[in-house]
């Protein structure tokens, strides 16, 4: 008896769900959208090759359902508001990328592959849809609101929907008895189906959610699937596709479903989980990869889809850019968008195969064109998209101010944290604003809770009182958690705060006054902007806010909206800024602090090492000193600049000093985690194949005395003038180590005794004695920066060495291996 195909339903299920967890993993490993995985997986178990799994009733069902389903979310998952904001463009955009491959596809059917015309016009329908499958590079690229942008996701809406358009007439069409009368039932019925859906399913969908909410939400997600599945059926009775009816009950329940809420995430997760995955598993089983190699046919379909996709969205990003005025850069980020085809596409050709319409051959030439456009659209964005980052067209990325909810959370440890924090808070809460303010205070678990709790209430009664007494209102917050910075994540979500006050430790160390991990985790996990203050003085008296920006900085989307909060606490106090920065930092933000005479004061520093000496030559007793911090991972992050707070604390105790870590939004992080794999290779690769070769990294050497090291390096190499550079590296190493995490020391200096950057990594097992550090740092960077090369190039340098070397996977490659070809080996896995 044989033993395939499989027809316990089980042992179905069983296999399904592995093919489920398996095939995007390994399409990740060769830089492939998951979708590319499950497709070939069905292809492998199908019919056609090793004949595991049937294509029967209950995977064409649940097939079925994993189509409307992706068409449902896809529907949900838009953002209209992107559409409303630039309008004008989108539209532009969303008819050029719709009319030219449609205008081109349907030749290339009706003439090279000699398809009927209303088979031309599907099939060209199939290169004007596209999927927005590269967005996510934008979005951390920190790109996601720029114009360019913001038009093609918005004309990704228009044309997508125009295609869908389309396959409904041209599916009514090839199934129905066209005549005048058809037309006009079939039209009119549309219309009063779709009244129907936008008039009536969100009022129904609000008196649900209203009537009928429960904490586990299980109620809420029954009602929209049954929601999408009864849209889709009745679309179907009026002779439309079920996706139609699908896709509309998407788009109208959009605004009634938030992106981030819990309903989202339970539709996303059953979908991508489940139903989807079934629908991609199904389109492979219908594929016969020996027609697809062996069938001239199929070939030439195949090559004509995937040259003309390529063509087409080529042509329309460049000439919506040409009338657009974008630049270069920005046209091919707009390609690389663009040219992906994947749900829609996959969508459109099954439902023509099932009626008839495309044979095999298009069905095959289909997930070759995916393929293709995937990879093009990948290569294209990122690279366009990292141009873009690093040229000045970035510098007018800053997404909407998110100002206008302006909600402040003050964690509030002790009694005497009242006063100054509260005032602080109210500078910095807008004038007109109407939202209260929230005092939090957070007891840990353990004993003597009655006595934690009471006292809780006593601090944040005061701060009540205080809140009062200025006419503002406050909702205190009394918490007990196991962890405090737990707690405060908690609230920022639950309160939906965008602005976080926190008392400095008073201990010295630069954490906050709860403990010490709690600004760091707080940083890492926390998207809003934090200010860490440490108020000694009365507030009002400050005549002048001297203002630290670090380089970089202003490329973060949330710089703007920083430097607004900013300017409230100073318009609030009647201070003026000094700008503290260096001149190209200044020069490109000096527009966002435009005095009505002359410009802003500003200082220039030249070297960071030397900041807190420049700062000591003009600060007066009345001054603020304001330290924008970058957090860490993102362009602007140095270790040095987080120890520069500590320096300030320590040589200014007299002056009111405030930490401020900018509002983060999506991108501006970067982040070495399984989704920038390819991006954190990049790095990898550059840095250790571009800027160290391998006889300047050095695995287990013995000798833990820096200055013996360097007379190692110097002394006995070929490098000229090797006495003055080991004198000035003595130097630094006594003045300026800089840690760049508790393994990694790095000491760098610029000198004119070098041509190029001279970079030496140099391993102990046993820790290096680093003076003026206590810790043993395992890893010593040393790096030779020319003096004729420019302080921007130098800490671009710098930049690089710091987004490489702290990444854990590099830390634990160098520390294990035994020589350059194990670590290099090392270090390069996923």
């Amino acid at each position: 008896m044989s033993i395939v195909p499989v027809h316990d339903p089980v042992l179905i299920f069983a296999i399904v769900m592995t093919t489920v967890l398996i095939a995007p993993l390994l399409a990740e490993k060769f830089k492939l959208p998951g979708i590319i995985g499950l497709i070939f997986f069905g292809v492998v178990l199908g019919p056609h090759v090793f004949n595991i799994l049937e294509n029967d009733r209950t995977i064409d069902l649940l097939g079925t359902i994993g189509l409307l389903y992706i068409m449902f979310q896809a529907g949900l998952e838009i953002n209209l508001d992107e559409i409303k904001k630039n309008k004008h463009l989108s539209i532009n955009f969303g008819l050029m990328t719709f009319f030219i491959p449609l205008i081109l596809g349907t030749l290339a059917g009706f003439y090279i592959l000699g398809m009927s015309l209303p088979a031309s016009i599907l099939l060209a329908s199939m290169f004007s849809s596209h999927t927005l499958l590269t967005f996510p590079i934008v979005s951390r690229m920190g790109l996601a609101k720029k114009k360019s942008v913001t038009a093609t996701i918005g004309g990704t809406i228009i044309t997508d929907t125009l295609a869908f358009l389309v396959l409904a007439a041209v599916a009514a069409f090839h199934t129905g008895e066209v005549s005048t009368l058809f037309w006009i039932k079939l039209i009119s019925f549309s219309i009063i189906y779709a009244g129907v859906i936008i008039i009536f399913l969100p009022k129904v969908t609000t008196w649900f959610f209203r009537r009928f909410f429960t904490e586990s939400g299980v109620e809420d997600y029954v009602f929209v699937i049954t929601a999408l599945f009864i849209s889709a059926y009745f679309s179907h009775l009026i002779g439309l596709e079920p996706i139609i009816g699908a896709f509309l009950a998407g788009l109208t329940l959009n605004p009634l479903i938030p992106e981030k809420g819990l309903l989202m995430n339970r539709i996303q997760f059953v979908g991508n989980s489940l139903f989807i995955p079934f629908f991609l598993i199904s389109v492979g089983m219908l594929i016969d990869p020996v027609v697809l190699f062996t069938n001239k046919s199929a070939i030439l379909v195949s090559v004509v889809m995937i040259v003309i996709a390529l063509i087409s969205k080529d042509w329309a990003a460049r000439l919506f850019s040409y009338l657009a005025k974008f630049s270069k850069n920005e046209r091919g980020l707009i390609y690389g968008m663009s040219v992906n085809q994947a749900a829609a596409t996959l969508a459109a050709v099954l439902v023509g195969y099932k009626i008839g319409i495309f044979t095999e051959a298009i069905l095959s030439g289909t997930i070759m064109m995916i393929v293709a456009t995937s990879l093009v659209g990948a290569i294209k964005t990122q690279k366009y998209a990292r141009k873009i980052v690093l040229s000045k067209e970035n510098e007018t990325k800053d997404i909407p101010s998110k100002m206008s909810l302006n909600r402040i959370l003050i964690p509030l440890l002790k009694e005497k944290d009242v006063a100054p924090l509260m005032d602080f808070s109210f500078l910095l809460h807008s004038k007109g604003s109407h939202e209260p303010l929230y005092p939090l205070h957070v007891s840990l678990e353990g004993n003597n809770m009655e006595q934690k709790i009471v006292e809780g209430e006593s601090i944040l009664a005061k701060a009540n009182i205080r809140t009062n007494a200025i006419q503002k209102s406050s909702i205190p917050l009394n918490k007990i958690d196991s962890n405090i910075s737990a707690s405060i994540l908690k609230t920022i979500n639950e309160q939906r705060i965008n602005k976080v006050i926190l008392g400095w430790s008073e201990n010295g160390p630069f954490m906050s006054s709860y403990y010490e991990t709690t600004t760091e985790q707080l940083t890492k996990y926390c998207l809003e902007m934090i200010l860490i203050a440490n108020l000694i003085k009365p507030i009002n008296i400050t005549q002048r806010i001297l203002l630290i920006i670090p380089p970089y900085l202003y490329r973060q989307a949330g710089f703007t909206d920083t430097i607004n909060s900013l300017k409230v606490l100073k318009n609030a106090i009647s201070a003026e800024f000094y700008i503290i920065s260096e001149e190209e930092t200044f020069s490109e933000i000096k527009h966002h602090f435009k005095k009505q005479k002359g410009e802003v004061d500003f200082k220039a520093i030249e070297s960071w090492k030397g900041i807190v000496t420049s700062i000591k030559s003009i600060i007066e007793p009345t001054d603020m000193i304001i330290q924008v911090l970058a957090r860490k991972g993102s362009l602007a992050w140095r270790m040095s600049f987080d120890q520069l707070a500590n320096q300030l604390y320590k040589n200014f105790p007299e002056n009111n000093l405030v930490a401020v870590y900018p509002y983060l939004y999506t991108g501006d992080h970067i982040d070495f985690s399984e989704s920038t794999k390819e991006t954190q290779t990049i790095i990898k690769e550059k840095f250790i194949n571009d800027l160290i070769p391998a006889s300047n990294i050095y695995f287990d050497i013995h000798e833990n005395n820096p200055e013996l090291v360097f007379k190692t390096l110097f002394l006995d190499s070929k490098t000229n003038a090797g006495e003055q550079i080991l004198k000035q590296m003595v130097g630094v190493l006594y003045d300026f180590p800089l840690e760049l995490t508790k393994e990694i020391v790095l000491i760098h200096t610029r000198t004119n005794l070098v041509q190029e950057y001279q970079i030496y990594l140099v391993v102990n097992q046993n820790g290096f004695h680093i003076p003026k550090i206590d810790n043993l740092h395992k890893i010593m960077i040393i790096l030779l920066s020319p003096e004729d090369k420019s302080t921007q190039s130098h800490l671009n340098i710098l930049s690089q060495i710091s987004r490489t070397v702290t990444q854990d996977k590099f830390i634990s490659s160098i520390l294990t291996a035994k020589g350059f070809a194990e670590f290099s080996k090392m270090c390069m896995m996923e």
